[in-house]
């Protein structure tokens, strides 16, 4: 199935988003296993245990503000007022810093949406997200 759907999204440009665990396998690899991931955003899935202020609590469970870059379409209309709901233990630590589309605090500044091209992925989870949430599917569906 790899194949197929890498055809389909980085040959064929068909849009797509990953959401939570689906947000982490669009990375290289993961310190959860060794097998890699899909590669279609350079980067790496870090467990928050590897942050500098390794006081957190995992997983990170709640609801956290999320401050998007500027001009990236799943978050118009949300600039101002982003908060989301996220339940996870890892976080994606891009490779290159333009694929970071948003980021939320947790201990540190951490990227919470991933773009690149026509590839999204958010950390938190939309569907449980009240209107936040729903803005985002709808904005992603529009594009």
């Amino acid at each position: 199935m790899r194949g197929t759907l890498t055809d389909l999204v980085i040959n064929r440009k068909t849009p797509v988003i990953g959401i939570c665990v689906g947000m982490q396998i669009l990375a290289e690899g993961s310190d959860e296993g060794s097998r890699p991931g899909l590669g279609w955003v350079p980067g790496r899935v870090r467990h928050f245990k590897t942050m500098a202020d390794a006081e957190v609590r995992v997983p990170h469970m709640g609801w956290n503000d999320v401050s998007p870059g500027a001009g990236i379409g799943l978050f118009a209309g949300l600039e101002q007022e982003a908060r989301f709901y996220f339940l996870h233990s890892y976080y994606f630590q891009c490779a290159d810093t333009a694929d970071a589309a948003a980021e939320a605090r947790y201990g540190m500044a951490f990227t919470c949406a991933v773009k690149r091209g026509n590839v999204n992925g958010v950390q938190f989870h939309p569907e449980k997200s009240h209107h936040f949430g729903a803005r985002l599917l709808k904005n992603f569906a529009e594009q």
